[in-house]
């Protein structure tokens, strides 16, 4: 079980209590794209997960997880 830490509180929830996940790859710098966009797009509870580092030599790994259906495909229609 995966915990995640609440961007804005100190509460832990559990990664499998969310609806939706889906892992990404991205190059080393281009994270934080992502994160803006999400943090600007989305409307209900979210969360991520590193699984890899990036480096100059590989992409990194990432999950991310959603509670709602608009945010889940606005995610996966934007960046998968």
């Amino acid at each position: 079980m995966n915990l995640l830490r609440h961007h804005s509180s100190q509460e832990i929830r559990p990664g499998d209590s969310f609806r939706y996940a889906r892992e990404i790859l991205k190059p080393y710098g281009e994270l934080d794209r992502v994160l803006a966009w999400c943090k600007t797009e989305l409307i209900d509870e979210w969360r991520w997960q590193l699984i890899d580092g990036s480096s100059d030599h590989r992409p990194g790994r990432y999950i991310f997880y959603f509670d709602s259906d608009r945010d889940f495909f606005a995610f996966v229609l934007h960046w998968a």
